[in-house]
């Protein structure tokens, strides 16, 4: 096969963006108001690392911001976390409508913030497994930016998968999906610094050419997005799932925080576990706080997924304290270093994790077709979940990790699971190293039987 230099190079070269710099915008209070939540949910205090945890660092998702201006024009911007840098792509009437089909208000002085999946930034490196990832990485922000607009003292009504906002993200980019939206009131003055952005530019992106605003999909983008999609054009139709109404979640004046603010600097996934045993009283506590507060924002009786929480009897020091209400625990003794690694797909880094919450579901739930599957509502709620075991852990000084390869057969056997269940995500706990080499941090997906 003979490769010819000069289309190669062509297809290699880059150039910059062109067409000038648009010109800076002075943000309104509705943005303003965005912008905190996601300086506090998304983007984090340390520039090296985000606020919320990724499978191999890809972090699958863009965000939007739809609010008004100081006119009282609806407006769409596109926000880049990395570079703090906000971009108003387009306002009018058509926004407006989005929001309606949607079933979302713009609140006074607030702003829906809307999340949506690039699948191809996780699948590139997992392949179908990524996937997976994307869903579950995604929840993560998604709850974040939840408890982040939370404590800064806010209102919010969540939306899974709304109808309607489609049009709008699609239009500047093909391969995208939309997951979720977060309605958010006005921040209430006097609230701290955490409640005004720092260090956006926002510009008017509308004075550049209108292609240009359109995100050209990579050639691999275009070809995960097609392994995906169910309608007959693959540009037209992506992953189906059902639109789902979340419940309100309203923050009653006096009200301490669901989470306080600390946490989201605090948070951190561990590299790995070092030799030595955690209180269980520690697991528990974590693990119980944080399904109280995920009940108390998505009360949804008897939506999976289902959670068992694995205790190693030679890692947790047990006393007479009772597990979290409404949660099976196993305490499993004798559980070898080698079972542990091999469980969770020979990612040595995990050998001595002394506690793993496994959240699982029926797996009928997850395949059913005709539009019945609870694929998304479960890989929803999982992600949603595993970040307040994240942030919770904080509190107590436990190392934490979400663990995405793992063999759901083994630890289907090892903690007792019902036949018909599959492992859709499971969280590991224990006592934290700080320099263990994380195997995910690799170009090679080793955790997905990649070889190098």
């Amino acid at each position: 096969m003979e490769v010819r230099a000069k289309p190669l190079w062509k297809r290699m070269a880059v150039d910059s963006a062109g067409g000038g710099r648009p010109p800076v915008l002075m943000p309104a209070a509705g943005l303003r108001t965005a912008l905190a939540v996601l300086d506090l949910g998304m983007v984090g205090s340390d520039s090296s690392r985000r606020a919320v945890p990724s499978a191999g660092a890809s972090y699958p998702y863009e965000c939007y911001i739809l609010t008004r201006d100081d006119a009282g024009t609806t407006g769409l911007h596109q926000v880049d976390p990395g570079r703090r840098h906000c971009q108003l792509l387009s306002c009018g009437p058509h926004v407006d409508e989005a929001l309606c089909r949607a079933a979302l208000a713009l609140p006074e002085g607030g702003a829906v913030v809307v999340l949506a999946t690039r699948p191809w930034l996780s699948m590139r490196k997992y392949g179908d497994r990524g996937y997976l990832y994307t869903q579950l990485d995604t929840a993560h922000l998604h709850m974040n930016l939840v408890l982040a607009a939370d404590s800064l003292g806010a209102s919010i009504v969540l939306r899974q998968r709304p109808p309607g906002l489609e049009p709008l993200v699609r239009e500047y980019g093909e391969c995208a999906e939309v997951h979720s939206a977060l309605a958010v009131t006005a921040v209430p003055a006097g609230n701290g610094p955490d409640a005004e952005p720092s260090g956006w530019v926002v510009r008017d992106a509308r004075t550049t050419r209108p292609a240009s605003l359109r995100r050209q999909p990579h050639w691999l983008e275009r070809l995960c997005w097609e392994s995906l999609v169910t309608g007959s054009e693959g540009s037209a139709a992506g992953p189906v799932g059902a639109a789902i109404s979340l419940p309100m979640a309203v923050r009653r004046r006096g009200r301490a925080p669901l989470v306080p603010r600390t946490a989201f600097h605090s948070r951190r996934s561990a590299t790995g576990f070092a030799p030595g045993t955690v209180p269980a009283r520690d697991v528990h506590a974590t693990v119980g706080r944080a399904m109280s507060v995920f009940h108390d924002l998505l009360p949804l009786a008897g939506t999976p997924p289902h959670a068992t929480l694995v205790m190693r009897q030679e890692k947790c020091e047990r006393d007479r304290s009772a597990g979290p209400a409404g949660l099976g625990v196993r305490w499993i003794p004798e559980l070898p270093d080698e079972s542990v690694t091999e469980a969770f797909m020979a990612q040595r880094h995990l050998a001595d994790t002394a506690a793993v919450l496994l959240l699982h579901a029926p797996t009928a739930s997850l395949i059913e077709e005709a539009g019945g599957s609870q694929l998304w509502t479960v890989l929803y709620h999982a992600g949603a979940l595993a970040q307040l075991v994240y942030l919770e852990a904080a509190r107590c000084g436990l190392a934490v990790t979400g663990v995405g390869g793992f063999d759901s057969g083994r630890w289907q056997r090892l903690a007792g699971l019902p036949a018909d269940h599959d492992v859709v995500y499971a969280v590991a706990m224990g006592v934290d190293t700080p320099d263990a080499p994380k195997l995910d941090r690799l170009a090679v997906a080793y955790a997905q039987n990649e070889r190098s």
